[in-house]
């Protein structure tokens, strides 16, 4: 069956809501750690340097060597299993996270739940690709990654509950299991729904492929990276922006309520509701409104509008960063925060822009080296970069303020101004796809 390529396929938006309630177990199981920071370092006898290296390099690094091999799969077979193997291994490596007694199996289980989660994206940017039209898929993409807001704010709200809930009686004794610390606990608790909730993925129908270049419908890994070389201008100014930016994005949320709890004397009890708030309805709102309006602009005319406005945004985001971590109120910082945490939803915005300009064969090995740029460079730098100033180079956690404004200071405005100069590159990019597109 045939799709015309200005028409999006049946059932498309009936297959959001699975992909969301993924996309949100995903971010819960890797970002609840951010809140367990102080009582892990205790019962572990950690630095921020080895926290840091817990929620960013080492986690994205095995994230995003699998993802490289996934993506290929992605290319030449059913994404619906994938994506269920996927979720399975990272819901068993995130509960065994609950099970760790030393930094070393902590660690090792983190690097489980990172090659599991790998599998996601690039099936879910292909199916949804596939299903949607060009001018319709950065919204369609950022409802996706309503799951990733929803995901960030459950792992602060729910993960606040459960610590609070187990250290009143000093950690939980489980049959089978016997006595966990609080931390261990909570990983234990949103672990383990992964093992069931990935045979939701069964309920989409696997989607037509379309938009091929090719007859052959397959593209191997030179092929792929030919293309990208004969467009050097686009995905250098891409992926460096959008890069960058991710680098920022990570160090902020990475450390948000480290911070609240150093800086102002919050308990995770206290800024657990707010944070919650902050990060998923925030962060909703903001991947809703930047998909419409760059879908908007996309269908007017304005080609380069998925870069244009995230240049705009790592801007004003910046300046926001900077700001926030100069006041003393805690209030004011949260309502500083609010922006920066509906801005950092770019990744649908950046996924939708490569899927546009990336024939069918290749996008599932495409979205593959965007995880590699996002996680590998954002998730792995922004974290470890945060706790590597804190103690190496201030020598004083309470600094972890300082440490984060230079992220925003220096790299946001380096993100902007990558993403400017791509604009042309990004327009010629789409009007080469829509030739190919045309004869497919």
């Amino acid at each position: 069956m045939s799709v015309p390529p200005g028409e999006n396929q049946p059932g498309a938006w009936r297959a959001l809501p699975v992909l969301i309630v993924l996309y949100a177990l995903s971010l819960l199981d890797r970002q609840v750690l951010t809140l367990m920071v102080g009582p892990i370092k205790r019962d572990l006898g950690l630095g921020d340097f080895q926290i840091g290296l817990l929620q960013g390099l080492v986690f994205s690094v095995f994230y995003s060597a699998a993802a490289l091999p996934i993506g290929w799969l992605v290319d030449r077979f059913a994404r619906r299993p994938i994506i269920w193997l996927g979720v399975t291994a990272w819901g068993l490596a995130a509960a065994a996270c609950g099970l760790a007694q030393t930094y070393v199996q902590l660690l090792v289980a983190r690097l489980g739940v990172g090659v599991g989660e790998a599998a996601l994206s690039p099936a879910a940017y292909s199916m949804l690709a596939d299903l949607f039209r060009p001018a319709r898929l950065a919204l369609a993409l950022s409802v996706l990654m309503i799951g990733s807001s929803l995901g960030n704010g459950a792992a602060i709200g729910l993960g606040g509950l459960v610590v609070s809930f187990a250290e009143r009686a000093d950690g939980v004794t489980l049959p089978l299991v016997g006595h966990l610390a609080s931390w261990q606990f909570v990983f234990l608790v949103t672990g383990l729904p992964g093992v069931v909730l990935g045979g939701l993925v069964f309920l989409i129908r696997e989607p037509v492929r379309r938009d091929r270049m090719s007859a052959a419908g397959k593209a191997s890994i030179g092929e792929t990276l030919r293309f990208i070389g004969a467009r050097p201008a686009f995905f250098t100014s891409h992926f460096v922006g959008f890069g960058l930016l991710s680098i920022v994005g990570w160090g902020f949320t990475s450390w948000l309520p480290a911070y609240m709890g150093r800086a102002f004397g919050w308990s995770i009890a206290q800024l657990s509701l707010p944070l919650a708030l902050i990060i998923g309805l925030g962060g909703t709102f903001g991947t809703l409104a930047s998909g419409a309006l760059v879908d908007r602009l996309f269908a007017g005319g304005r080609t380069d509008a998925h870069m244009r406005v995230y240049a705009i945004i790592a801007a004003g985001m910046s300046l926001c960063g900077v700001a926030a971590f100069q006041v003393s109120d805690p209030w004011l910082f949260l309502a500083l925060a609010t922006p920066i945490a509906s801005a950092m939803t770019l990744a649908a915005t950046a996924g939708a822009a490569l899927q546009i300009v990336s024939p069918n064969e290749m996008r599932g090995q495409i979205g593959a080296l965007f995880l590699l740029v996002m996680n590998g460079i954002g998730m792995g730098l922004g974290p470890t970069l945060v706790g590597a100033l804190t103690d190496f180079a201030f020598r004083d956690e309470a600094r972890l303020g300082l440490s984060i404004t230079l992220l925003f200071a220096v790299l946001g405005p380096a993100s902007a101004v990558a993403l400017w100069l791509g604009l042309g590159a990004m327009r010629t990019a789409v009007r080469e796809a829509d030739g190919w597109r045309s004869g497919a």
